[in-house]
């Protein structure tokens, strides 16, 4: 009984906590709508310190620091809402314009078919996506494989067997990439410059040489950590190692 009472007190708070959520970023919006983009900013940061992780939180407490001129701040919430929801259209063309404003003009290296391919299809879903995508292929598999062993036709029976043939297919190819998926996030260690000037150095000490800088907003991929120093990469190929305060990690 304890434990029965236990469990409605936890359900009603946390349905609470959810109600007071929804009504801070309801009056939020409203703040951010009438140009109120210091007091909105507030609330959204009350949500996210609520350990909330929402596209649409970040995408909207972006869409305040590119009000205010703030560049590091706006790409790195795109980002964060981009890796939440990689389909958005909206976050993607803010975030384009977000990048107008930085200062550093790196060109990418040219990426091969795979990492295209990559790109393009494996990282446009999230892993749970594809993972929910593959549990349903492997429903539709159990029910057309019933209907294949119960079906008297003949003419039925091989539609069914090739349709489920075909989705034994595309289960293995979804698990597949939320398996390329995951360890590709897990393995991925991107970040945002937040400094106005970064220098990044050829070793990890403050008397080494200085390879390039990079301003504000900058986006690097993580290679290594060594005490507070980072070892980074940027599209065009260069590295070097950078101070852990002069960029946030995604």
């Amino acid at each position: 009984m304890k434990k029965i009472i236990f469990l409605i007190i936890f359900l009603m708070s946390w349905v609470n906590h959810a109600q007071n959520l929804d009504s801070l970023f309801v009056q939020a919006n409203k703040l951010y709508q009438q140009e109120s983009y210091l007091e909105a900013l507030k609330l959204y940061q009350e949500i996210e310190n609520g350990n909330v992780e929402s596209d649409e939180l970040f995408f909207n407490i972006a869409n305040v620091y590119y009000r205010t001129n703030q560049v590091a701040p706006s790409i790195y919430y795109y980002e964060k809402a981009l890796l939440l929801n990689p389909n958005n259209k909206d976050i993607a063309f803010n975030l384009n314009f977000a990048k107008r404003m930085t200062l550093d003009n790196i060109e990418a290296l040219p990426r091969s078919m795979g990492q295209r391919f990559r790109e393009n299809v494996i990282l446009k879903l999230t892993y749970n996506t594809w993972a929910t995508i593959s549990v349903s292929l492997a429903f539709l598999f159990a029910i057309l494989f019933l209907l294949y062993h119960f079906s008297y036709s003949t003419s039925v029976k091989r539609i069914y067997f090739i349709t489920s043939i075909l989705s034994v297919f595309f289960v293995l190819i979804t698990l597949l990439f939320t398996y390329q998926n995951y360890q590709y996030v897990k393995n991925t260690r991107t970040a945002i410059i937040f400094e106005q000037l970064a220098q990044v150095k050829s070793a990890p000490t403050k008397s080494s040489e200085v390879n390039f800088e990079l301003h504000e907003g900058a986006k690097v991929s993580i290679l290594e950590s060594l005490d507070n120093w980072l070892k980074i990469k940027i599209a065009d190929g260069k590295t070097g190692w950078i101070n852990e305060d002069a960029l946030r990690e995604l």
